[in-house]
């Protein structure tokens, strides 16, 4: 009777091990296939908005021109991921999570509009800056002999619009030279701080018209 009973502990203590030990190979093997199937995200650094051109997820402007139609610029709802190639993508940027404005790319004052003179410019456009002084000029593009550049013309000044007054504000022209350089202007846009853009002037050159479109509403989503 006592063996029966020693028969029966040895069984039972052999059993539990037994079973602790399936389990334990069985969390192992589930760890296995988790670490597997689902590996660790890898992530990304985000670039935000700027001061002069806050253009956070989920922002929109509403502009009215010269012919008294409206227009809605709009950011998408979230950031995403953007990266850029330089030289034939001789070099690869890291890649970051960014604001995309009417569908483009924004890495602070700078637009990721592509290559816009050949396979191997510069992929970003500068589109303003709140450092440099006025005067300061910087090409955006350079095709077959004509240039296209933009120069600061005014900081810290106010702007009044036919709704509001705004201050302060950085004044970007656009203009391009074509054979003996000609210094004429195509565009000037008005960038005022925690708002962005509020006021484009194009000038038609052929007909010496200029036209123009102000901001009459706008939502920055910061």
């Amino acid at each position: 009777m006592k063996n029966q009973k020693i028969h029966k502990l040895v069984f039972l203590l052999i059993f539990t091990a037994s079973f602790v030990f399936s389990c334990k190979k069985d969390e192992n093997v589930e760890e296995n296939i988790s670490s597997t199937s689902n590996p660790t995200a890898t992530s990304y650094d985000t670039i935000f908005p700027l001061n002069y051109f806050p253009v956070f997820p989920g922002s929109y402007w509403e502009y009215v021109d010269s012919n008294n139609d409206t227009t809605i610029i709009r950011t998408d709802s979230s950031y995403k991921k953007d990266q850029y190639t330089y030289g034939s993508a001789a070099f690869v940027s890291d890649t970051f999570f960014v604001p995309f404005y009417n569908n483009i790319p924004i890495w602070g004052y700078e637009a990721h509009t592509g290559p816009i003179s050949n396979s191997g410019s510069y992929p970003l456009t500068t589109i303003l800056s709140d450092s440099l002084p006025v005067g300061t000029n910087w090409v955006i593009s350079n095709w077959t002999g004509t240039e296209i550049s933009r120069k600061i013309i005014a900081k810290d000044t106010t702007i009044i619009t036919s709704t509001s007054l705004y201050y302060p504000t950085i004044v970007v022209e656009e203009y391009y030279s074509y054979g003996p350089p000609v210094y004429t202007w195509i565009k000037r846009r008005y960038y005022t701080k925690d708002i962005g853009l509020i006021r484009e002037e194009i000038y038609d050159y052929p007909n010496a018209t200029i036209n123009s479109k102000e901001l009459i509403g706008y939502f920055i989503n910061n």
